[in-house]
């Protein structure tokens, strides 16, 4: 009896020793669930509101850089209201370079009239907005790469774990289109970003040609800001 008492006993503690071991023995190499869930989400979301963020900035550049006065008497003319920021911008860039009428702002001389209204242009809410933008812009390409190339690591990892068949092809499917999904929507929004940009220094240099003084600057950052922005894209790999 005290045999099978002591031999229980030692069964046990091998247990208890052998569980203590397994504790300690995690594996460390997957840094990532079976689902592919990443240690960097909260990064991508950050990055995801950066982008997002960027965007309404380019927003207010084309609306600054055509004056509020000429984006409505525009987009008026042209029979569309104020339904965006971009559809504005086409009425007053047409307004401006091709001559609206009489309809855009109820007078013959609408050309004229239109480009007195450009010249409105607010020299230091351009400034403030293009340098914010800028910024914004320069917060989005510091934390990009590592946040690709953890991206990049855990796509890796998947295709190890799929091939070891310890996540099933969907919940790697899953993860992969999400992965997609993050990048086009930043790619998306850096290409939009690109384009307001030139928008506005075309704007800005409609009001310089109809006689706007000082806005050089101005128009060299909407054109840097594109620039950048379109660099900044062509780093994402859309898979």
């Amino acid at each position: 009896m005290n045999f099978l008492k002591h031999k229980s006993f030692s069964l046990l503690a091998i247990a208890a020793l052998t569980g203590c071991g397994m504790v300690n023995e995690a594996p460390t190499r997957n840094q990532t669930s079976p689902l592919g869930i990443n240690e960097h989400t909260s990064e991508i979301a950050q990055l995801d509101a950066q982008a997002k963020s960027l965007n309404s900035m380019a927003n207010e550049l084309v609306r600054k850089s055509t004056g509020q006065g000429a984006a409505i008497g525009a987009a008026v003319g042209c029979g569309l209201g104020l339904i965006s920021a971009s559809g504005a911008q086409k009425c007053v860039t047409g307004a401006v370079a091709g001559g609206v009428t009489g309809a855009a702002i109820g007078h013959q001389n609408g050309k004229r009239k239109v480009a007195a209204r450009v010249a409105q242009v607010s020299k230091q809410d351009l400034s403030n907005t293009l340098l914010d933008a800028n910024k914004k812009l320069g917060e989005i390409k510091q934390s990009l790469p590592e946040i690709l190339a953890s991206q990049d690591a855990e796509l890796s990892r998947l295709r190890e774990q799929k091939a070891a068949k310890e996540i099933t092809q969907d919940s790697y499917a899953t993860r992969v289109s999400q992965i997609r999904e993050d990048r086009a929507k930043l790619a998306d929004a850096l290409m939009d970003s690109a384009d307001k940009a030139r928008i506005s220094a075309d704007n800005l240099g409609v009001a310089a040609s109809q006689g706007q003084s000082g806005l050089m600057w101005h128009i060299g950052a909407a054109k840097r800001l594109e620039d950048e922005a379109m660099s900044t894209r062509s780093q994402i790999n859309l898979l």
